[in-house]
């Protein structure tokens, strides 16, 4: 089953197909919802409709039934009579006369006949009610029809029923007092023989809307359940027409519930269907898509396998798979570029077997190529993961060795070559041992391409191959124009240096450091010094060529001889500390605190706290555990640690506040450019404020002129070293040095002071803006910076140009001033903006004016 994995647009392509699918389904749920939905609407509005048109048939039932007593009524005289009763009104007012009426006429329940001025002319023989009736209180006349009276519903004793009396009254033209009425009361129970549809309860409500009869599953009843038990959306309401009354219709919700559902359960197995049909179309498409995408990635993996082993092939050597000399330029260039880029030495060696052909010679090729083949591994375990190792042809082997930061790596790597070289090789069961020679060039030392790198390497293996003593370290030559005149190592450098420290040749030099806070000789910094062929030496000629063990053995004199010349100026009276460098190598070697704290202690009269260490941070040596552990047990005793060359590495400024010091030394390359750079102060400062936010002593080397003096008085520095205070000192000298000398003010007169005042009055402009707080404007005639212009204006190219620019600096931080009072946020935000831009302009339009100033003041001299 072909299961090759799909790439990420494929996987892609799939998720969007997936989506595609779920939102067509999703889609056809919302639409599925929708029509259940308005199903539901339909059949609750075919409810309400059948509903309202059975009250309105209630209604007009209602109203027949009572239309039929008034309307069966006629005035007859002094009497109402029915239509066909045919008689005329009695003449006398006997209760007899009323009798014969009823008697004569069995549908009127009653008679009431009055005069105009109230009195009974003929009245009911039913029983009187026990206050007398007042139409106008009592019945409500019909709409349309005043004389048409209806009464409230009650209990007639007589009758035993539940009854509403309607009355008829005729009134006089004469008089609006005088009129006639005749009552007959309507059992209710009359009702019963309305027509009523079963689905629906219907309730007949009088002028106040309170019930007074109930209609359920189609028949009367004079009790029931409240229409208020009914939702307000499952009421209707009809009019009884031409009576004071509403028939009520209230259903539950159960009945529309139960006809959206007979209606659901038709259309949901179709919906359903749609919906899974469509859920499998999408999953088998799917399936199908995601079939076809690993058949073509797999097609594709064939070819690519294809395409990389003939690639690899064509860049390989069939033999040992080493780089062949195709593959050999991919990777070089690679190596340059790198070696560029990390600032680190590579070196380039050409590798040749001395006894190699008369191998093939009594064993034969078989046995040559099994050779090559388990020297390839040999080299290939004995260089480091990052180097390569390369075959030319033949036994011609290159090696590129990277990342190197010092000939000690080189060294290390070399002697783990030599030993698997020398290794003895087993061929049909004999011993056999195979010499190599080796050229080296290391590069950017020698310039070049990779074609010219590997011409020197093979010019250097051939030196290597007809010197004598090769046993040791003379298999390897290392490149040099005058090739044969230079070994590896430089054994003989490394032996004179020794012989160098017996006898006496290598001494001390001593450079002052003056407090800041004194103006005086505070400490002394031990250097190094080789009178070697009549001439002084500084150890940055030698050091790099100097092994471990030598420079080791520098170390221990440097500490032993400094510490002696310190006891001895302490015991004249000289209150002085010493520094003394440190080799990040020493750190690294076990013991290296227990010597120091053995050489400290045959000086009691030294305390700990005079002794300071200079360590230099190169790679990641402060950061491994043997060099902390070093550097903490030293400071737990009292010796300070300094970390010299602060600013030389950016990464020393990232990982200083995790080291275990107490002082930084800022490189002296930032300080003996700036008289001509003035606009890299902003370096220094930043250096400086690195220190004071961790609490640590801050030294500046380089000081060479008086305006660095100047300049260096501005900021918070504890101590100065350079030039401008004393080049080193022989041990003899330095006594009667520090009690003579006191610092001077310096040279004022410069850009470096003038640009660094200016600096403070733009920093407290913008840190008003983005602080929220307020700042003192300085005007543009007292800025020191407008003076310095004005005073070498005639030295200045284009000093017109900078004075504009200063002078747009100076109106943007007073507009910041009077915005910051009344303006809003982003009006001094894009101020602000525009500052930092000027200000820019004109630091770097400074710097080049003073660096051509510079430069013509020399040309003239």
């Amino acid at each position: 089953m072909i299961t090759a994995p799909l790439t990420a647009t494929q996987r892609r392509t799939l998720w969007q197909v997936g989506i595609a699918f779920m939102l067509l389904t999703s889609l056809l749920t919302a639409l599925y919802i929708q029509q259940s939905q308005h199903l539901h609407r339909v059949a609750a509005e075919k409810i309400k409709l059948h509903a309202a048109l059975s009250a309105q048939s209630a209604a007009l039932q209602v109203a027949a039934v009572f239309n039929k007593y008034f309307d069966n009524l006629v005035y007859v005289g002094n009497v109402l009579l029915p239509q066909n009763a045919g008689v005329q009104a009695p003449s006398t007012r006997t209760l007899e006369q009323v009798q014969i009426l009823r008697a004569q006429h069995p549908n009127i329940t009653a008679f009431n006949l009055q005069n105009s001025s109230g009195d009974r002319i003929l009245w009911s023989t039913l029983p009187q009610p026990s206050r007398p009736i007042e139409l106008a209180n009592d019945f409500t006349p019909l709409p349309g029809h005043p004389n048409r009276l209806v009464g409230k519903l009650h209990y007639a004793q007589r009758m035993h029923a539940r009854v509403i009396t309607m009355r008829y009254r005729v009134h006089n033209a004469g008089d609006a007092h005088s009129f006639f009425s005749v009552g007959s009361p309507i059992n209710i129970m009359s009702l019963d023989t309305l027509t009523i549809p079963s689905n629906y309860d219907l309730f007949l409500l009088d002028a106040q809307h309170v019930p007074f009869a109930f209609f359920r599953q189609g028949k009367l009843s004079l009790s029931g359940p409240s229409l208020q038990s009914f939702p307000s959306d499952n009421q209707v309401y009809e009019p009884v027409p031409g009576y004071p009354w509403t028939i009520a219709a209230g259903w539950p919700s159960s009945l529309a519930e139960q006809a959206w559902w007979d209606e659901e359960k038709r259309l949901l197995p179709n919906n359903i269907g749609i919906v899974l049909g469509l859920l499998g179309i999408g999953a088998f498409t799917l399936f199908l898509l995601a079939r076809e995408m690993r058949l073509r990635n797999r097609q594709e993996e064939i070819l690519i396998d294809e395409r990389d082993h003939q690639k690899k092939r064509a860049i390989h050597d069939a033999l040992t798979g080493l780089p062949n000399r195709d593959g050999l330029r991919l990777v070089f260039v690679q190596a340059l570029a790198r070696s560029d880029r990390q600032e680190q030495l590579l070196a380039v060696g050409f590798l040749d077997l001395d006894d190699f052909k008369p191998v093939n010679d009594t064993y034969g090729h078989a046995a040559g190529d099994d050779l090559l083949q388990e020297m390839a591994r040999r080299l290939q375990n004995a260089v480091r993961r990052a180097d390569t190792v390369a075959r030319l042809g033949g036994d011609e082997f290159i090696l590129l060795l990277e990342g190197l930061r010092s000939m000690d790596e080189l060294d290390l790597v070399l002697a783990r070559l030599q030993t698997t070289i020398t290794q003895p090789f087993y061929i049909q069961g004999e011993v056999v041992s195979i010499r190599a020679s080796l050229g080296l060039t290391l590069y950017p030392f020698d310039e070049g391409d990779a074609d010219l790198l590997l011409r020197h390497a093979d010019q250097a293996m051939y030196a290597a191959k007809i010197r004598s003593g090769r046993e040791s370290e003379g298999w390897v030559q290392l490149y040099h124009p005058d090739i044969g005149s230079v070994s590896m190592g430089d054994e003989m450098l490394r032996r004179d240096f020794l012989r160098a420290l017996a006898s006496g040749a290598v001494t001390l030099r001593y450079q002052p450091l003056v407090a800041m806070a004194t103006d005086r000789v505070a400490g002394l910094e031990a250097l190094t010094r080789w009178h070697r062929e009549g001439r002084e030496v500084s150890p940055d000629k030698f050091l790099s060529s100097l092994g471990v063990r030598e420079r080791q053995a520098m170390g221990r004199f440097v500490l032993q001889k400094g510490l002696q010349q310190l006891a001895q100026w302490r015991e004249t009276g000289l209150d002085l500390f010493l520094s003394i460098n440190v080799t990040p190598e020493e750190l690294d070697q076990p013991g290296f605190a227990d010597t120091v704290f053995g050489i400290l202690a045959a000086y009691p009269s030294v305390p700990p706290k005079s002794l300071v260490l200079e360590v230099l941070e190169i790679g990641e040596i402060l950061e491994q555990e043997a060099a902390l552990e070093h550097l903490q047990r030293l400071r737990g005793a009292g010796i300070k640690i300094a970390l010299d060359d602060v600013g030389s590495a950016y990464a020393s400024r990232l990982r200083l506040k995790n080291l275990p010091i107490d002082e930084i030394k800022i490189d002296q390359g930032f300080i003996r450019e700036l008289s001509n750079k003035p606009q890299d102060l902003i370096f220094v400062e930043s250096l400086v404020n690195l220190g004071l936010a961790m609490g640590v002593l801050i030294t500046v080397e380089g000081v060479e002129t008086e305006a660095h003096i100047a300049f260096l008085r501005e900021m918070k520095i504890n101590y100065l070293q350079g030039y401008a205070i004393a080049r080193p000192l022989e041990a003899e000298a330095v006594a009667d040095f520090v009690r003579s000398f006191v610092l001077g003010a310096g040279d004022a007169d410069t850009p470096m002071l003038a640009l660094y005042q200016h600096l403070g009055w733009v920093r407290a402009a913008a840190e008003s803006v983005m602080n929220h707080q307020g700042h003192e404007h300085m005007e543009l005639a007292d800025c020191p910076i407008t003076t310095w212009l004005h005073a070498h204006a005639s030295e200045l190219p284009e000093v017109e140009t900078l004075l504009a620019e200063h002078e747009t600096v100076h109106i943007l931080g007073r507009e910041i001033l009077q915005v910051r009072q009344s303006g809003t946020r982003e009006e001094l935000h894009r101020l602000l903006g525009q500052l930092h831009v000027h200000s820019h302009r004109f630091q770097e339009g400074l710097g080049q004016a003073v660096k051509a100033m510079r430069g013509n003041t020399a040309d003239q001299e």
